[in-house]
């Protein structure tokens, strides 16, 4: 082998290293290309994962403050509805908002005697004035006969019309129609449950 060819034979060597190193160092490079790219792919999903959570937190905590508002503005209505009302007194309340409504007169006596007498005396007058009310009621149903146009006063029934007065639009045998002032229909009761106006009025000028 003569030196030209020695020299050709170093120089494609020394090539064929260069190449190789170039090969190596893209290699190299393409790689770390790679391991950059997978970093950025876990780091930008665990990015998300992360705003994700937050924003899932962040709508948690409002609907614990909406659930929490609600609940108290609830809380605060049935005080509001229950302040100074006891439970087992609301039967009570709603019977006396029924009752008819007494005169001036009335109202002193009534307020006298339950504020001078015991329950006992209540009581006992309490049974004396149903009693005496049922006589009466037994005697208007034996001896009142109604007619239609009379005027009568209500003394029995339903609680609302109690002292009312109206007219007799239809009689019958123990039941009446009684046209009451500003009542879309006429009202009706058992003819025990009216006085006529002008017994109570004749008896009182026979009294004078």
């Amino acid at each position: 082998m003569n030196t030209q060819d020695t020299t050709i034979e170093t120089n494609l060597s020394a090539i064929d290293k260069a190449l190789a190193a170039a090969k190596a160092r893209r290699a190299a490079k393409d790689s770390s290309t790679i391991t950059e790219n997978v970093t950025q792919s876990k780091a930008s999903s665990a990015e998300r994962l992360a705003k994700k959570a937050e924003r899932d937190a962040e709508r948690a905590a409002r609907k614990l403050v909406i659930s929490q508002q609600r609940a108290a503005k609830k809380e605060a209505r049935m005080a509001a509805r229950n302040v100074g009302a006891t439970p087992h007194m609301k039967k009570i309340e709603k019977a006396a908002a029924a009752l008819p409504i007494m005169g001036e007169q009335l109202t002193l006596s009534f307020n006298e005697i339950t504020t001078n007498f015991s329950a006992s005396d209540i009581t006992a007058l309490a049974l004396h004035l149903q009693h005496f009310n049922r006589v009466k009621a037994t005697e208007r149903a034996l001896n009142q006969s109604l007619e239609a146009g009379q005027q009568v006063r209500i003394v029995g029934g339903p609680t609302k019309y109690v002292g009312m007065t109206g007219t007799v639009e239809r009689a019958q045998r123990i039941r009446c129609f009684i046209n009451i002032p500003g009542a879309r229909k006429p009202v009706y009761l058992f003819t025990s449950d009216v006085e006529l106006l002008e017994v109570q009025q004749s008896a009182t000028g026979t009294e004078g």
